[in-house]
């Protein structure tokens, strides 16, 4: 594009990577953070407009049509959307424009009763997922590491912001867990280790207990991970 734009876009491919066709298109601005509804129909997705400088999370089908602003939260910005097992609910991070202030939100999937159900000052991680049940979403705070010697953990809510709990307890700043997803069957939780700057691939199980190393900690460090449903056969 001459004008260099758009500065970042939304593909769609098979999952042998055949097939590979561009949703953004020629629209401005950047397009990112996509995640299918649970009924694959279509994605929910975070649109920059540098004309207008608003940040939204919008929704379209799967040829890049029928497109439709769900929410641009508190209006600093959002991202990461995730919609609930049942179809329902969105959930995203939201920002409110000052350093390390980064909050859960939920809203209706029509960006109707929006809903914070974390503080700002939790420094959300941009990566959250719900639990295949729909009775908890789990997520990372501290993300950026706001305060020295704090470090970031592994926390479960419930989507009306109640019951929060801590599936990892680790202090000093040191050792710390990002989470990736739950397994398609809800039991276990994949996340990324942290040890005094060596990276695992872990799981846990729900609710924080039977740790296992999936990649043992070693300067591999995998990010925005997501655990696929079990191949048919």
């Amino acid at each position: 594009h001459p004008s260099g734009e758009p500065f970042c876009s939304i593909e769609l491919m098979n999952a042998d990577g055949s097939s590979m066709v561009d949703l953004t298109g020629e629209r401005n601005g950047c397009e990112a953070q996509p995640s299918f509804t649970p009924d694959g129909r279509r994605i929910v997705f975070e649109r920059y407009d540098d004309i207008t400088n608003v940040d939204a999370i919008w929704s379209m089908n799967l040829s890049g049509g029928d497109r439709r602003e769900i929410t641009t939260g508190t209006d600093n910005g959002v991202t990461d959307p995730n919609v609930s097992p049942d179809g329902m609910t969105l959930s995203f991070v939201d920002y409110n424009g000052q350093n390390f202030g980064q909050a859960l939100f939920t809203s209706g999937i029509d960006g109707s009763n929006l809903h914070q159900l974390t503080p700002f000052s939790f420094d959300v991680a941009i990566k959250q997922d719900w639990a295949p049940d729909g009775q908890h979403l789990v997520f990372t705070d501290n993300a950026d590491f706001p305060q020295p010697g704090v470090s970031a953990n592994i926390l479960t809510i419930r989507p009306d912001g109640t019951d929060l709990h801590a599936l990892t307890n680790y202090t000093g700043g040191q050792v710390n867990a990002f989470v990736g997803s739950y397994s398609p069957d809800g039991h276990w939780i994949v996340f990324r280790l942290e040890d005094h700057g060596m990276y695992g691939l872990y799981r846990m199980d729900a609710d924080g207990g039977h740790l296992h190393a999936i990649i043992p900690l070693s300067s591999f460090r995998p990010r925005f991970i997501d655990w696929g449903p079990a191949q048919e056969r």
